[in-house]
């Protein structure tokens, strides 16, 4: 799986796609007594990418750019990151993980 933020290749050990959808509320008036509510897909689909890696990179929240997966699961377009935190050692990589929200 290949994984590029900005133009640059990020080197990652995990990644997590989450999709979540508004549902509408579309009962109407005549729904009998004790009938349950219906609820019909909207129009969005909201896409967060969490991701852990290690790379020279540091990845910060508030940055946008074109987030490319390629592999198993694709997809590309623009994305902002929501949130990040970082770790790591003297003389070694950084260590992170970082969550996207993805506008494509």
């Amino acid at each position: 799986m290949t994984f590029t933020f900005g133009g640059s290749n990020v080197t990652v050990t995990s990644v997590q796609v989450n999709d979540q959808q508004d549902l509408l509320d579309a009962t109407h008036l005549g729904i009998p007594a004790n009938g349950r509510r219906v609820f019909v897909g909207g129009f969005a689909t909201d896409r967060e990418v969490q991701i852990d890696y290690y790379n020279s990179t540091i990845l910060t929240a508030g940055q946008s750019g074109t987030l490319i997966i390629s592999g198993p699961m694709s997809f590309s377009g623009p994305a902002t990151v929501s949130s990040a935190s970082l770790g790591g050692s003297v003389g070694d990589f950084i260590r992170g993980s970082a969550t996207f929200k993805f506008a494509g």
